[in-house]
């Protein structure tokens, strides 16, 4: 399936039947996809549901009618795709906080949503990513099994690190946050010599109890960008190549337009195993930044 395809499509679908009643079920039908699966990638990607940003949508596109005075608020309700006058009214208020009416009459900011588009989304094969989200997170502590990668070395290695610790070694520490997520930590301060070093690790409360073979870090407080990717194949396919383009993404073009420069030299995947199935997998890369 060609995820950026059926986002474009989706995108298109709502905008063109933005004036209609739409239900996920209709979308899901004309982009070909499980309603399941579009409405998580949609939220996946953007931190909405599908059916949440078509009210926002809808409620955004009303507001130029609402600046025509002559126009009865009922009249662009029923525009819109809304049973009764009530439900726009109750719905308006809900997403800004006053009703159409006061809009009308005091000078008033809103946030509001414009309609997605496709150039936000990169497409990696199955898969796809869209534009960044940024997250403050304060000290930490990782333990986990630590190993020096060569980039002779290929694009599967640290995918068969990966697998190995969560798998057969995390139930060995005893103080996990949560054992279900996985952090893939990756120090690459020695690339200049062919080398990064690559830790699967899971957060923990403290660094008291570290077991034999594994090591701990401390991790410090941090701003990151937030890349997620978003895939239709398990999370143990992951491999160098599947989110090398992600990267490439990340360093050579996003990096030098944002206004950004990456404040240490390490990264870390996140991965939620209570999200992923056997066709479904998110990845999120956390890469801390600093204001340029």
């Amino acid at each position: 399936m060609d995820l950026r395809a059926t986002m474009a499509e989706c995108f298109q679908y709502i905008e063109i039947n933005l004036y209609q009643k739409l239900n996920l079920d209709a979308i899901a039908a004309h982009c070909g996809i499980s309603k399941y699966y579009l409405d998580r990638i949609f939220k996946s990607l953007t931190g909405e549901s599908v059916m949440e940003y078509v009210q926002f949508r809808k409620l955004s596109a009303s507001i130029s009618d609402l600046k025509d005075k002559n126009r009865r608020v009922i009249d662009i309700a029923m525009e819109y795709g809304f049973d009764y006058e009530q439900s726009y009214i109750r719905a308006f208020r809900k997403k800004f906080g006053i009703t159409p009416l006061k809009l009308r009459s005091e000078a008033q900011s809103l946030h509001i949503q414009e309609k997605l588009t496709i150039d936000d989304i990169m497409s990696v094969n199955n898969s796809v990513v869209y534009k960044p989200s940024f997250m403050f997170k304060q000290q930490f502590y990782l333990i986990g099994q630590k190993h020096k990668i060569l980039s002779k070395s290929g694009d599967k290695i640290a995918n068969l690190y990966g697998r190995e610790f969560f798998y057969k070694q995390r139930q060995n520490i005893l103080n996990p946050v949560d054992p279900e997520i996985y952090f893939g930590y990756t120090d690459w301060s020695d690339r200049i010599n062919g080398a990064i070093y690559y830790m699967p690790g899971l957060q923990v409360q403290n660094l008291n109890h570290i077991p034999a073979g594994m090591v701990g870090i401390s991790i410090p407080a941090h701003k990151y960008v937030v890349f997620r990717f978003v895939g239709f194949f398990h999370p143990d396919e992951l491999n160098g190549r599947k989110v090398g383009r992600l990267l490439v993404h990340l360093y050579s073009k996003w990096i030098f337009k944002s206004g950004y420069k990456f404040a240490d030299q390490f990264r870390f995947e996140y991965i939620n195993n209570v999200l992923c199935k056997d066709n479904y997998c998110e990845l999120d890369i956390y890469q801390p930044i600093l204001e340029a």
